[in-house]
Protein backbone atom coordinates (compact mmCIF):
# COMPACT_ATOMS: atom_id res chain seq x y z
CA UNK A 1 0.00 0.00 0.00
CA UNK A 2 1.30 3.46 -0.93
CA UNK A 3 1.75 5.93 1.88
CA UNK A 4 -0.89 8.72 1.62
CA UNK A 5 1.67 11.46 2.32
CA UNK A 6 3.89 10.19 -0.49
CA UNK A 7 0.94 10.05 -2.89
CA UNK A 8 -0.12 13.58 -1.90
CA UNK A 9 3.41 14.88 -2.55
CA UNK A 10 3.53 13.21 -5.97
CA UNK A 11 0.13 14.56 -6.99
CA UNK A 12 1.04 18.04 -5.74
CA UNK A 13 4.34 17.96 -7.61
CA UNK A 14 2.57 16.84 -10.79
CA UNK A 15 -0.02 19.63 -10.53
CA UNK A 16 2.66 22.27 -9.86
CA UNK A 17 4.70 21.01 -12.81
CA UNK A 18 1.64 21.03 -15.04
CA UNK A 19 0.82 24.63 -14.08
CA UNK A 20 4.44 25.73 -14.56
CA UNK A 21 4.55 24.10 -17.99
CA UNK A 22 1.49 25.99 -19.21
CA UNK A 23 2.68 29.24 -17.62
CA UNK A 24 5.95 28.96 -19.56
CA UNK A 25 4.05 28.22 -22.77
CA UNK A 26 1.91 31.31 -22.19
CA UNK A 27 4.93 33.49 -21.53
CA UNK A 28 6.75 32.22 -24.61
CA UNK A 29 3.66 32.85 -26.70
CA UNK A 30 3.31 36.41 -25.48
CA UNK A 31 6.97 37.14 -26.21
CA UNK A 32 6.62 35.71 -29.73
CA UNK A 33 3.46 37.76 -30.29
CA UNK A 34 5.14 40.99 -29.16
CA UNK A 35 8.15 40.40 -31.38
CA UNK A 36 5.94 39.65 -34.38
CA UNK A 37 3.93 42.84 -33.84
CA UNK A 38 7.13 44.91 -33.57
CA UNK A 39 8.63 43.23 -36.64
CA UNK A 40 5.56 43.96 -38.78
CA UNK A 41 4.85 47.54 -37.70
CA UNK A 42 5.89 50.50 -39.88
CA UNK A 43 9.33 51.91 -39.11
CA UNK A 44 7.94 55.39 -38.40
CA UNK A 45 5.52 53.92 -35.87
CA UNK A 46 8.35 52.04 -34.18
CA UNK A 47 10.48 55.19 -33.96
CA UNK A 48 7.60 57.29 -32.63
CA UNK A 49 6.72 54.72 -29.97
CA UNK A 50 10.35 54.41 -28.87
CA UNK A 51 10.55 58.18 -28.49
CA UNK A 52 7.32 58.20 -26.48
CA UNK A 53 8.23 55.30 -24.17
CA UNK A 54 11.87 56.26 -23.75
CA UNK A 55 15.05 54.24 -23.49
CA UNK A 56 14.80 50.76 -22.10
CA UNK A 57 11.29 50.03 -23.31
CA UNK A 58 10.60 46.38 -24.05
CA UNK A 59 9.13 44.76 -27.13
CA UNK A 60 6.03 43.95 -25.11
CA UNK A 61 5.56 47.62 -24.18
CA UNK A 62 6.10 48.72 -27.77
CA UNK A 63 3.64 46.12 -29.08
CA UNK A 64 1.03 47.08 -26.47
CA UNK A 65 1.31 50.79 -27.31
CA UNK A 66 1.10 50.07 -31.03
CA UNK A 67 -1.93 47.79 -30.73
CA UNK A 68 -3.72 50.25 -28.41
CA UNK A 69 -3.30 53.06 -30.98
CA UNK A 70 -2.90 51.12 -34.23
CA UNK A 71 -4.90 53.50 -36.43
CA UNK A 72 -2.85 56.48 -35.33
CA UNK A 73 0.51 54.80 -35.80
CA UNK A 74 -0.47 53.29 -39.15
CA UNK A 75 -1.43 56.79 -40.35
CA UNK A 76 2.13 57.96 -39.67
CA UNK A 77 3.44 55.65 -42.37
CA UNK A 78 1.74 57.60 -45.15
Amino acid sequence: MININRLTKQVTLFVVGFIAFFALLGYAGSVDYAEEVVYNMPQKAYEQICLKLGDGCTSRQIAAEYMDNKKYYDSLAY
